[in-house]
């Protein structure tokens, strides 16, 4: 007799573990996750588990509105995974600072405060002395930030584990270095996943599987626009580091953890799914990280690392129902933003495969776009 399952979940990253948690909890049976690797090893591995909200910040952005409910699901979603897991994803509500070095770019951090504000009355533009004041470690150099007091931060390995422990011990079944290579389909509904040791029966079937997942669509004949996004990031150790909030300057950051850690991040490329550092990428970090708080400049090299991020050709996630089929969702295209983005994703694709309709309009993030 074949396996069966009432959903497979091809991806085994946060994403993917996040769906079976929430198929669990909602009393699914019969779950299973798929994972070619390991679980959380592709691009949660070089993630800072910082939680800012992505996009512009504007209240019409629809990835910032995407982020914002997503945020705003955090604590209880922590507290659940407590409870059900005994684990700790450590939330921690940090604030950020945006640094601005240039004058162009106090300009433009400035110019966007209104943005901000219409989202958190509290922030503000902190001078150079002000800036000093609140973070006396961070360089003098710099002519002042953006205060964002809402921003939060988890551990990130340990969001994907609790996650995968809240499936399992709900009945999920996730299995490590299995590979899918394709599908069983009658017109518009695919029957059962091929592994390179299993037919797996399924009456529905997610494609969470990261940068691996335009090339899963393209089997079931829909090509999409799905790709590595290749992120670095260096772990350094230092008790002296006394920063509490994440700086950010561009696309760069600084955070230090609860325990001492101090994760620096992160370089995107496109790039092939090649997962090694580059000589180039750390050297922009460290120097980032040294320029920034000077006294890092005694900190330990932990290691350096570098994961494959699913992005999608107009930057927005991919989320709804591949066109063509009427069983068969996709859940991918997340960019930098997996971590922040797991509790949200996995609501809005549990109520559709439950006919429900989300509390979000996923329109822009509809798979068909890239059909049209």
């Amino acid at each position: 007799m074949p396996e069966r399952a009432s959903v497979v979940i091809v991806g085994g990253g946060i994403v993917g573990c996040a769906l079976a948690a929430e198929f669990v909890r909602r009393g699914w049976r019969e779950v299973r996750v798929l994972e070619r690797a390991t679980v959380g090893g592709q691009a949660s591995i070089a993630y800072a588990g910082l939680l800012a909200v992505p996009g512009s910040g504007a209240l019409d952005d629809p990835l910032s509105e995407l982020g914002t409910a997503s945020l705003a699901r955090f604590p209880a979603v922590a507290a659940d995974l407590r409870e059900r897991t005994g684990i700790d994803v450590e939330l921690r509500r940090t604030g950020a600072l945006l640094l601005a070095f240039t004058a162009d770019e106090e300009t433009a951090l400035r110019a966007a405060l209104p943005v901000f504000r219409a989202r958190d009355a509290a922030c503000c533009w902190l001078d150079r002395d002000e800036l000093r004041q609140l973070e006396p470690a961070v360089s003098p150099l710099f002519r002042g930030a953006l205060l964002l007091p809402y921003e939060h931060q988890v551990l990130a390995p340990r969001l994907v584990e609790a996650f995968a422990r809240a499936a399992a011990l709900g009945g999920a079944r996730i299995d490590e270095g299995v590979e899918v290579i394709g599908f069983e389909r009658a017109g518009a509904r695919v029957r059962a996943v091929v592994t390179r040791s299993e037919r797996i029966a399924a009456d529905q079937v997610v494609v969470a599987a990261g940068a691996w997942s335009g090339a899963l669509a393209a089997q079931l004949g829909l090509p999409l626009p799905l790709g590595p996004l290749r992120g670095q990031l260096v772990r350094l150790h230092s008790w002296d580091a006394r920063v509490r909030h994440t700086l950010y300057r561009g696309d760069l950051y600084l955070a230090v953890k609860a325990d001492g850690t101090v994760a620096v991040g992160s370089t995107e490329e496109l790039a092939v799914y090649d997962r090694r550092p580059t000589l180039e990428g750390v050297r922009q970090l460290v120097t980032f990280a040294h320029e920034t708080v000077p006294a890092l400049g005694q900190a330990v090299f932990r290691e350096a690392l570098a994961g494959l991020r699913p992005w999608s050709a107009d930057g927005l996630p991919v989320l709804g129902r591949l066109p063509g089929y009427d069983n068969v969702w996709i859940a991918s295209g997340h960019a930098r933003n997996g971590v922040l983005l797991s509790p949200i994703t996995a609501e809005v694709l549990a109520d559709l495969l439950e006919g429900k309709t989300p509390t979000l309009d996923l329109t822009p993030f509809d798979p068909a776009r890239f059909a049209r």
